[in-house]
């Protein structure tokens, strides 16, 4: 073989020899990022109370809010809009780029003003007009509608109010959601007697979820739980409900942040808190920790005064188990009631924008 015969051969086997090694780099580099699962992001609402500890978390933890959700406004039966936000926090929101949604009331959750109100289709038309102002005035992302404690026969009032309320929304750009009752049927009798007629069956997923960018679920407050505030099954119950009636990325799944404490020896409820009261217990009692796993809950006991509690709260954990669910329904984020409640390891599961 001559000179320049060896130098073309050794030329086209190195070339060769390059393709098939860029080929197969490039083959791994595809395989690797068709197995490395897509980002699923998620929107994180955080509902806000007015206090120290609601203050502290917000400007301590901002980073984690995508939406703060103040619970401040409300609507009389003649449909006056009242209420007002904290103008230090909406312009830190602001500051951050952090959407603000203001949730509004059936003023002191009255049944009779919720009643009154949607009897009134001058008071509806007065409380639209106010809300689209108010949140131009203040440069809201939108509103959510927290209407509680109305019997089931105003169900078709109120999915219309909110069909009526939609239109001005989406006229002025606003968004819209609804916070509704948790739901694992439409049989009255599946909940505890008297609570279909008086708080949940006024709320029609089916003829809310055209009208509304989305319904943050309630599911907290677990009617049969004597342990956690939602039990992992419930929660599933709930959702496999909802997701027959809503489109998944419509719903935000409401996550609680607080706790209940329970009596060993009378087996009743004696109340809720937050991360302070816990903290107060926890250095005023010898306590044991214990982490359920069918529950996906904590619990401590403590003894006070001779007499045995059981606390069951949310941490770190508890709540990633929670928003796992977020992905596994292909849902649309979460709710969580509410800044100042939550213990410190919360923000790991917070922090987890995308799977």
């Amino acid at each position: 073989m001559n000179k320049c015969k060896k130098i073309l051969f050794f030329i086209v086997a190195a070339s060769i020899f390059f393709f098939s090694i860029g080929a197969a780099d490039a083959a791994t580099t595809a395989k690797k990022a068709a197995a490395k699962p897509k980002p699923y992001n998620y929107l994180r609402i955080f509902y806000y109370q007015e206090s120290s500890a609601a203050r502290k978390s917000f400007t301590e933890h901002y980073n984690v809010v995508d939406v703060l959700a103040p619970q401040v406004y409300s609507l009389s039966a003649t449909g006056t809009l009242s209420g007002s936000f904290n103008q230090d926090i909406l312009s830190l929101a602001k500051k951050k780029k952090i959407k603000v949604m203001p949730l509004v009331v059936n003023k002191k959750f009255s049944r009779d003003c919720a009643h009154a109100f949607l009897d009134d289709p001058a008071a509806q038309e007065r409380a639209i007009e106010a809300m689209a102002a108010e949140a131009k005035k203040n440069g809201y992302w939108g509103w959510q509608v927290d209407f509680e404690s109305i019997d089931d026969s105003y169900r078709d009032k109120f999915s219309a109010f909110i069909a009526e309320l939609y239109k001005t929304m989406q006229k002025d750009k606003l968004v819209l959601s609804v916070a509704v009752m948790a739901k694992t049927s439409d049989e009255p009798g599946d909940y505890p007697e008297g609570s279909w007629h008086k708080y949940v069956g006024v709320f029609d997923y089916d003829a809310l979820a055209p009208n509304v960018d989305f319904l943050s679920i309630m599911s907290y407050d677990d009617p049969f739980s004597t342990g956690p505030v939602a039990r992992y099954s419930w929660l599933k119950e709930v959702l496999d409900y909802a997701v027959k009636h809503v489109p998944p990325k419509k719903i935000s799944l409401g996550l609680p942040l607080y706790y209940w404490v329970w009596s060993n020896s009378t087996g009743t409820r004696l109340g809720a808190g937050g991360y302070s009261a816990l903290k107060s217990i926890l250095n005023k009692y010898r306590t044991a920790y214990y982490y359920d796993t069918t529950y996906q809950a904590p619990r401590i006991t403590y003894k006070k005064n001779k007499k045995f509690y059981t606390l069951w709260y949310e941490n770190g954990k508890s709540l990633q188990a929670k928003i796992d669910f977020i992905k596994q329904y292909k849902l649309g984020g979460f709710s969580a009631w509410a800044l100042g409640s939550e213990v410190p390891s919360a923000y790991q599961a917070f922090a987890k924008h995308s799977y």
